[in-house]
């Protein structure tokens, strides 16, 4: 799962703008949103889910699946090895 996470970072970081922050001292406990996470937004959020379903080709059906999903790394690199497309 770490391989996933490490994939991850690397994609918000070439893709979205973090305010430098330094995604190296985050982990799969660390939340994605918020100032207590990586601080993405509702913005954000809808550039990694189409970022998500092109590396990886998952969708997320729902608001109440997707906060599931996104409620920190670990979660969401969890959600990509049981549903990417091989």
């Amino acid at each position: 799962m770490q391989q996933t996470i490490d994939e991850i970072k690397q994609m918000i970081s070439a893709n979205i703008d973090l305010g430098g922050a330094d995604l190296s001292k985050f982990g799969a406990s660390d939340a994605i949103f918020g100032e207590q996470g990586l601080g993405l937004d509702s913005l954000d959020a809808v550039e990694l889910i189409m970022l998500l379903q092109k590396k990886y080709g998952i969708t997320i059906e729902n608001m109440q699946e997707g906060r599931a999903v996104f409620k920190n790394l670990g979660t969401l690199a969890e959600y990509v090895e049981k549903n990417r497309k091989k």
